[in-house]
C-alpha cells in the first residue's frame, strides 16, 4: 500500500526579483554566518504546510541561530558531492504523519551559487544506476531527470528518484533540488509500497503539491 499527501495545493509563486547576497569583503565570518542562518530560516515552508496528512515534527537544529552538526555534503546520491569553496548554513524540517514523511533542507552557501551545485547533483544522479549509501545495506536504485514541471522565476531545478530499502523495505524517496542565489532548497517525499512504480507515481504527485508552498518560501527570502 503507499500513501498520498493530499491538501498541499497553494497557489504557484511569482516569478521573485534577483536574490540578494549577504557576502561582502568586509563582512566576517561569523557575521556572514549569522546573516545566512537567518536566510535559510526564512526559507522555511510554514510549519501546518501540510496538514492534515502530516503534521509538523521537528526543526534540526531545533533552535533558531543553533549550529548544526553538518559537513560540506549537499547531496549523498551516487557518492556525494560536497560544496566546492566557501561553507555552508544548513536547516532541515521534517513532517511526518502515520503514513507520510515529508522533508526541507535548506542550504544557504558563503560562495558558491546555488545553480551550480544543482548542476553538480544533476551529473551526479546521471553518473550512476545504484550505490551503496551504508555499507552492508542494500543498495540503492537511482531514476535521475524524472518528470516534474519547475517554478518559473528560479536559478535551477532537478529532480530525480531513488530506492531507500536500506532504511525500510519498499522504501523510495523522490526529491527536488531549486536553486535561487545563494539559497539551495532540496524537498521531498518517502514513501512505503510494495509495488516500486507506484511508490514512485505517488511520490512524485505528493513532489508536485509540495512544489508551490517551497517555491512560495524561497521566493519570499
Amino acid at each position: 500500500m503507499a500513501v498520498l499527501l493530499a491538501g498541499c495545493g497553494a497557489q504557484e509563486a511569482a516569478a521573485p526579483p534577483s536574490s540578494p547576497s549577504p557576502t561582502s569583503s568586509s563582512v566576517s565570518v561569523p557575521d556572514q554566518w549569522n546573516q545566512l542562518a537567518a536566510r535559510a530560516e526564512k526559507t522555511y515552508v510554514p510549519k501546518d504546510a501540510f496538514l492534515p496528512d502530516a503534521p509538523w515534527n521537528r526543526d534540526h537544529p531545533a533552535t533558531p541561530g543553533g549550529y548544526e552538526d553538518t559537513t560540506q555534503e549537499v547531496s549523498t546520491v551516487c557518492g556525494g558531492l560536497k560544496i566546492s569553496s566557501g561553507f555552508k548554513v544548513s536547516r532541515n524540517r521534517l513532517w511526518r504523519g502515520e503514513h507520510t514523511v515529508v522533508w526541507q533542507d535548506v542550504h544557504a552557501l558563503s560562495a558558491d551559487k546555488a545553480a551550480m551545485v544543482v548542476e553538480q547533483i544533476q551529473a551526479k544522479a546521471r553518473s550512476c544506476a545504484t550505490y551503496a549509501r551504508t555499507a552492508g545495506k542494500p543498495e540503492r536504485a537511482v531514476t535521475p531527470d524524472v518528470a516534474v514541471t519547475p517554478p518559473t522565476g528560479f536559478d535551477g531545478f532537478y529532480a530525480f528518484c531513488e530506492t531507500a530499502t536500506d532504511i525500510k523495505p519498499g522504501q523510495l524517496n523522490c526529491q527536488a533540488l531549486l536553486a535561487r542565489g545563494d539559497l539551495l532548497v532540496g524537498f521531498g517525499s518517502n514513501v512505503v509500497s510494495d509495488d516500486p512504480a507506484h511508490a514512485q507515481a505517488t511520490a512524485l504527485r505528493q513532489l508536485h503539491r509540495m512544489m508551490p508552498v517551497v517555491a512560495q518560501a524561497l521566493a519570499a527570502v
